[in-house]
């Protein structure tokens, strides 16, 4: 009977171990292909029911080796006492595989809605990503441009020649060009931190007033034409124009300035008037001169003659002498300034016709309570081609006008330079009471003059200028009120000495021109 029981014995035992081993490679090749894709729903129902088939071939497979032993050592009451609790667990066992097949449905439709939902959230982090890098991008692209922008700006700001200022709300100074700091006089730090208006540099602070109210009134100007102070004392004339600028939400307003310097155009504007006058007047001048040129000598002579003739009558005679000179001085004046005489030019040193005028004139009584005091440039001699006796005539002018602005007392200071730009320059310095403002654009005018009558014809300066600018030269006058005036003498300096030398020896050192 046992040895009929032992095939049945070895297939149970052997189909029980096969059942075990089958069912955990199961169980591994699940758990791997778990471990593949966690996410795959297919691959954790695999690993659920081989979980539960593992359990129950474990469950089995132990009772039924259990069982079998129990039968062959005679202990088959002892497998009816533990049959029921083997059978619960491959109940069990049975039950959880079925669970996991009825709500596997389930699982898959929310694991389908899990991967749907995670596909939309990868969409949308793709999308945003995408939007992002785009955002990145335009930023970049809108970095390069503000910098490109601000570059220009700043660029334009820097190397305008125009004045550019940015003022606050009180029109202190934010910031200015290096055209405005050149143009002011004063340092950006001197102007920043110190906080520094714009009507600092106003000659006149009424005038700023005005301009601020309308600039308050109207929120802008445009080319108002005013006067600035440097710290030199020296003036300029400006144009200019402002705006306010609101800037953006939550800024305070600022002004900018534009100022244009003007003072060169309105000196060359008076000079072509000067000389347009000069022009016209002198025409007329030459006609009235030679026309009273022949009158007057024939009554200087019947003058002189009578002086012998008729003694009783001597002194109304000397006196009509006297003012028939004055006459033919201003006669001869006015030719002068007609340019109709003939002038002798040659190669003529500056150092000496101012110094043989000082000489002259410092023997003359006028000049005896003066301090006069000469400042020759030193090096190169300072040649030009002119004529010398005309220049020292307009030195000789210049010295007694600076003597009478003294009152005859004060000081005369005269030197004489030479420029990088070769040009050759003469300044008269006085410390006298200077020349009122509105005179100083008439002072070149023909017969002005504000000395009292029978002291000046007031050609003297117009005569000066007419010989200068003959010499291609250029004469400018800079004075305040009761500091001084300063004339300052421009001329070109002789450039080719050696073939001047040459010409000179030629032409027995003269040159005429008519």
């Amino acid at each position: 009977m046992i040895i009929s029981f032992v095939p049945i014995l070895a297939v149970d035992v052997i189909g029980s171990v096969a059942m075990v081993v089958v069912a955990l490679l199961c169980l591994y090749k699940a758990k791997r292909l778990r471990e593949m894709d966690s996410d795959n729903a297919v691959f954790l129902y695999l690993l659920w029911i081989s979980t539960g088939f593992t359990v129950f071939a474990v469950s089995r497979s132990f009772g039924h080796i259990l069982r079998q032993f129990l039968i062959l050592t005679s202990n088959a009451d002892a497998w009816q006492a533990i049959t029921s609790y083997s059978g619960s667990v491959n109940t069990g066992s049975f039950m959880l595989v079925g669970l996991i097949t009825l709500f596997f449905n389930q699982s898959w439709n929310i694991n389908e809605k899990i991967h749907s939902s995670r596909k939309k959230l990868e969409d949308t982090h793709i999308k945003l990503m995408d939007l992002n890098q785009t955002l990145e991008n335009k930023v970049i692209e809108r970095t390069e441009r503000l910098t490109s922008s601000e570059h220009k700006c700043r660029r334009i700001f820097e190397q305008s020649l125009d004045t550019i200022m940015v003022t606050d709300k009180d029109f202190k100074i934010m910031e200015i060009n290096p055209a405005g700091i050149e143009l002011t006089g004063y340092s950006r730090d001197e102007m920043i931190l110190k906080k520094m208006t714009v009507g600092s540099f106003f000659t006149d602070l009424s005038e700023w007033e005005k301009i601020s109210s309308k600039i308050d009134s109207k929120e802008y100007i445009l080319n108002e034409e005013t006067e600035f102070l440097r710290p030199d004392n020296s003036s300029l004339l400006v144009l200019m124009t402002a705006g306010v600028d609101y800037g953006a939400f939550g800024c305070e307003k600022s002004y900018h300035f534009i100022i244009k310097n003007v003072n060169e155009k309105r000196v060359m504007e008076q000079q072509i008037a000067q000389a347009d006058k000069l022009a016209a007047l002198g025409e007329l001048s030459a006609g009235v001169a030679h026309e009273i040129n022949n009158p007057l000598g024939i009554i200087l002579g019947y003058t002189q003659l009578l002086l012998k003739q008729e003694p009783e009558h001597q002194e109304d005679l000397k006196i009509i002498e006297k003012h028939v000179h004055n006459c033919k001085t201003v006669v001869s004046d006015l030719l002068s300034f007609s340019r109709k005489g003939p002038s002798t030019l040659s190669v003529v040193d500056i150092n000496k016709v101012v110094d043989g005028v000082v000489k002259f004139l410092s023997n003359h009584s006028d000049f005896r309570n003066i301090e006069m005091t000469l400042n020759p440039h030193t090096g190169d001699r300072l040649n030009i081609i002119g004529n010398d006796q005309e220049l020292s005539q307009v030195m000789v002018n210049l010295v007694i006008n600076a003597c009478h602005a003294v009152d005859k007392k004060g000081r005369i200071d005269i030197a004489t330079q030479k420029t990088e730009g070769n040009k050759i320059l003469i300044m008269v310095k006085d410390n006298g009471k200077g020349i009122e403002k509105e005179n100083l654009s008439r002072i070149f005018d023909p017969f002005f003059t504000t000395k009292p009558v029978g002291q000046g014809t007031g050609l003297g300066l117009s005569v000066g200028y007419g010989i200068i600018k003959r010499h291609q030269g250029d004469i400018r006058v800079k004075s305040s009120k009761g500091k001084g005036t300063v004339f300052t003498i421009s001329l070109p300096a002789d450039r080719s000495g050696i073939q001047a030398k040459k010409r000179q020896d030629k032409n027995d050192g003269t040159y005429t021109c008519s």
